[in-house]
């Protein structure tokens, strides 16, 4: 079937466009000693586990969770497809055993930082978030869907139909120690959600998804 020259110019321009609305940008962070829970904050260009931390050894250091089964998967050199790409939405915990802080870094698209994210939770229990975008998110904001009814984080906690936990779960690296992210009548440590930074959550339903609206 051919195309004729109208259609093929319009697909043409929309290619253009979206790949200009797409900025390739470096991306920059400081792994501490010990352990971290990390997210990315943009799109790599390379999802390659060894690409991405480049000197930091990650055999054995490097965990995913497996919210289906409800388990750490960790990352060893002699089976990386096990393991899979460094994802957007996904937390990851990272044991930097050098002994000294180290600069990470990677190229990547940022468009992500103007998108509405939405975040999985497949499987009543815990999942292993990530902050998607590259500045903090205000977790009250967060929008909880079921796929038949949407709502706010809060009115989808247990101050509602109780489908989740409004408190997130994170870690301070300085401190290595837990923080807890969460609405107001939590009382929480903090309320939003720290950009390169992982949160654990908890469902209390199958098959809900978060939604992170970005911040204009």
């Amino acid at each position: 079937m051919r195309l004729s020259l109208a259609l093929l110019v319009v697909l043409l321009l929309f290619t253009f466009t979206a790949m200009a609305s797409a900025a390739v940008t470096t991306h920059e962070y400081v792994v501490h000693t010990k352990w971290n829970l990390l997210s990315l904050p943009g799109i790599p260009l390379d999802p390659d586990p060894p690409s991405l931390f480049g000197v930091i050894p990650i055999s054995g250091n490097l965990y995913k969770w497996n919210a289906p089964l409800q388990g750490l998967d960790m990352y060893i050199d002699g089976d990386p497809d096990s393991f899979g790409h460094m994802l957007l939405t996904d937390g990851y915990w990272l044991r930097n055993t050098t002994g000294s802080a180290q600069p990470l870094s990677f190229s990547g698209l940022d468009d992500n930082d103007d998108m509405d994210i939405w975040i999985s939770l497949p499987k009543k229990g815990w999942t292993l978030i990530g902050n998607p975008f590259s500045y903090p998110f205000p977790w009250v904001n967060a929008k909880v869907t079921d796929g038949d009814s949407t709502m706010l984080l809060r009115d989808a906690s247990q101050w509602g139909v109780r489908w989740l936990s409004s408190a997130a779960i994170g870690w301070d690296e300085v401190g290595q120690g837990n923080i807890v992210v969460g609405v107001p009548d939590d009382n929480p440590t903090e309320e939003s959600l720290r950009a390169w930074h992982g949160y654990w959550v908890r469902s209390y339903k199958d098959k809900v998804a978060l939604i992170l609206e970005s911040v204009p």
